[in-house]
């Protein structure tokens, strides 16, 4: 019987929030004629350094190519890394205002891959809160999570569209005190396994056990460009991704929480300490220069938009301003110039620039990149991965939020003008660190054996358990600031 491409497993998640063999067993890691062992990323490595086609297996020039025996053959892949969860239940009925007055209120989720201490973004793209504590099992597929609203506005409360069953979550970084704080835990997804047959076409971290020296048949590619069967380099590769993806997102989307009078209202269940929360860049931006257009960016709002940025006193010169956006946006900046082009009677300039070839083929497209004002200025567009990709993005993409004309995510839709500039010989943008915490790495050693790969982190830095498990713990004590805030501003599509 003829059969094509099927899925035979599907990656999933164990949230046990530990490690061990027995992690092993539940994602199923276990032999059809394997095509080749190294670990094939669907979406990609997750991060712009590792792009889906430095991972896509057939580059003979670099070995890519793997004979086989059979006709058949499999291979394991890694899925797309999840961030969010589904609502199953609210009870807006005893609950009409969740959130109001800065008191807890109790959400149900399909399962406990959101973690405590975390900060969670709603479907509306706007409204955060932060878990509580702990997610606790009240029967099959329904978990109760303990959300506070990110307020400093005691009238302020989560809509209810947000809390219908079917709605999805995503998480942001978590936020803990400053002195006193436990830690939380991580999420880990196992590979799936897909099989195939050859056609005549020929298209070609709480970790427990000995799982620090677990070897798996799956090759997973190692920093020095070699491999190693270990999975615990996996597990840690996910770990470090997350956790970058995590604090860049959160250098962005931080809303600053302290009261006028210095208060801060949301504090840690365990220790009861206040937690701190700074601006960033999209608050920060958004006070000062923010707005919107609609389902077509039109070339009169993006130079009023470039005006305002470069309007202003400097004694710098040439500011330097970066336009960070996603695809969406950098659609809209193309077809904003390009109408305006045509409307002003350039079209055969333009298409002498937009068609090109040789005999018997012909090459269409190019896009605009930048833009220069009537001062010299010039913007030049920057991708910048959350919107595309991120977890903004990927809130979007689970609830269906997304363009109607392009189809890509309305994050994906924003631009955001950026000034670098140097001001009395100060950068404009800059990280602010807490001096002696910025980077804390600990390990907490029972008897587990510590990985390789913690070795740096283990010198003077070990903390004891009697439990048979170890864990490697990780502090930031730092954020995200802009001097000067006039040179930057925000534009974003609402529909």
């Amino acid at each position: 019987m003829a059969f094509s491409v099927r899925e035979i497993k599907r990656g999933d998640y164990v949230t046990d929030g530990y490690s061990n063999e027995d992690t092993l067993a539940k994602l199923m890691i276990e032999k059809a004629e394997k095509l080749h062992p190294t670990l094939t990323y669907l979406w990609g490595m997750d991060s712009d350094k590792f792009p889906l086609t430095t991972m896509t297996e057939g580059n003979a020039s670099s070995g890519g190519v793997k004979e086989i025996n059979g006709v058949e053959f499999t291979w394991d892949v890694m899925g797309k890394a999840r961030h969010h969860d589904e609502v199953v239940a609210f009870d807006a009925v005893d609950n009409p205002y969740p959130g109001k007055n800065n008191l807890p209120f109790y959400v149900y989720f399909k399962s406990n891959l959101l973690i405590e201490q975390y900060g969670v973004l709603a479907p509306d793209g706007v409204t955060r809160c932060r878990i509580m504590e702990a997610p606790k099992k009240m029967g099959e597929g329904r978990w109760r999570y303990t959300f506070e609203l990110k307020t400093t506005d005691p009238t302020a409360y989560v809509p209810l569209s947000n809390l219908v069953a079917g709605k999805h979550w995503v998480m942001g970084a978590p936020t803990i005190p400053e002195s006193f704080s436990r830690g939380n835990r991580s999420n880990v997804r196992g590979p799936g396994k897909m099989h195939n047959q050859i056609s005549f076409n020929r298209y070609t971290k709480h970790i427990g056990g000995n799982l620090a020296n677990k070897i798996v048949d799956i090759e997973f590619p190692t920093e020095s460009g070699g491999t190693t069967n270990l999975w615990i380099n996996e597990e840690m590769r996910q770990f470090e991704i997350d956790m970058r993806l995590y604090n860049e997102e959160h250098y962005w989307t931080s809303e600053y929480n302290r009261l006028p009078n210095g208060e801060l209202i949301m504090k840690d269940y365990d220790s009861s300490q206040p937690i701190p929360e700074g601006a960033g860049m999209f608050e920060m931006i958004k006070e000062t220069n923010y707005d919107t257009y609609g389902y077509y960016l039109t070339i009169q709002k993006l130079k009023n938009t470039i005006n305002e940025v470069f309007d202003k006193d400097s004694d710098t010169g040439n500011m330097e301003i970066v336009l960070y956006c996603g695809d969406g946006f950098a659609d809209d900046f193309d077809f904003a110039i390009k109408s305006d082009v045509s409307a002003n009677g350039f079209q055969q300039a333009l298409g002498e620039k937009m068609i090109n070839g040789g005999i018997g083929q012909l090459s269409y497209g190019n896009y605009f990149t930048q833009y220069r004002d009537i001062k010299g200025n010039t913007i030049t567009l920057k991708k910048l991965h959350l919107l595309n990709r991120g977890l903004w993005a990927e809130n979007d993409k689970a609830n269906g939020n997304l363009h109607p004309r392009t189809q890509k995510p309305m994050s994906s839709h924003v631009g955001i003008f950026v000034d670098h500039s140097t001001y009395n010989g100060v950068r404009n943008v800059q990280m602010v660190r807490q001096k002696g915490q910025a980077d804390i790495i600990g390990i907490y050693k029972g008897l587990a054996p510590i990985p390789a790969s913690w070795a740096p982190s283990v010198i003077g830095n070990i903390i004891s358990t009697d439990e048979d498990k170890s864990s490697y713990e990780r502090k930031f004590s730092k954020g995200i600031n802009i001097n000067n805030t006039t040179g930057c501003f925000m534009l974003q599509c609402k529909l």
